[in-house]
């Protein structure tokens, strides 16, 4: 059987199109998530709490669409045997808002942050890692669309979100490195918050990568 979304029913492409809007939410919250640590390193700390509070808007919005699309997708009577596929890919893109989320809100928990520790959220590894992070959500997106046109296309892409996954562990470990190398001169207390938020955060990779496995997953059981 051909599980594929250009085969598939009306309702499994009503749920391709959910899925690409629940992605397109996710990336605008990664989105403000990553300007919020830009405004922070900036000590802008209004246009901070701002791209925060969209954060947390984008992650609300992300939860209603998940909610929406798994229950169509619990009561429908399709997707044949990749419905818990479906459901697993639709949890992970989730998640990676949460990790937003989780991320934007550890960092905000305290908004008088110290010049180093501003210029630390300033620092080249974090704006890599920070570009690592939107990248991983861009090629995830480029994936899903990617499986709508067929295995070969998707398969072709499927390796590109865990580069992104890579990438920003390299540039998380090299601010962490960095970070603790400045440990004499800060409060220990920011160099840990600094250290725990740089692990939070790069939980968003870590979400497009498993969400990008799950598609692998699919091919593999004859989807696409």
């Amino acid at each position: 059987m051909d599980f594929g979304f250009i085969t598939g029913s009306k309702k499994e492409h009503e749920v391709f199109s959910g899925v690409l809007s629940l992605l397109e939410t996710v990336t605008g919250t990664v989105d403000s998530f990553e300007k919020s640590v830009s405004s922070w390193a900036q000590g802008d700390t209004k246009s901070a709490n701002e791209m925060v509070e969209r954060v947390f808007e984008g992650e609300t919005k992300a939860d209603e669409i998940h909610r929406e699309l798994s229950l169509r997708i619990a009561e429908g009577a399709f997707f044949g045997g990749v419905r818990e596929d479906i459901l697993d890919l639709l949890e992970k893109i989730d998640n990676i808002a949460d990790s937003a989320k989780d991320a934007a809100r550890f960092i905000s928990s305290d908004s008088r942050l110290s010049t180093e520790a501003q210029d630390m959220l300033g620092s080249s590894d974090m704006k890599q890692f920070m570009a690592a992070l939107k990248g991983s959500v861009a090629a995830l997106t480029d994936l899903v669309r990617a499986l709508n046109q067929g295995k070969r296309e998707a398969l072709g892409k499927v390796h590109s979100v865990e580069g992104f996954e890579e990438e920003a562990d390299t540039h998380k470990d090299a601010f962490i490195k960095n970070l603790l190398s400045s440990y004499g001169s800060m409060n220990p207390v920011t160099v840990i918050q600094l250290r725990d938020f740089a692990f939070v955060a790069d939980d968003v990779a870590d979400n497009a990568e498993d969400a990008s496995d799950v598609i692998l997953v699919l091919i593999a059981k004859g989807y696409g």
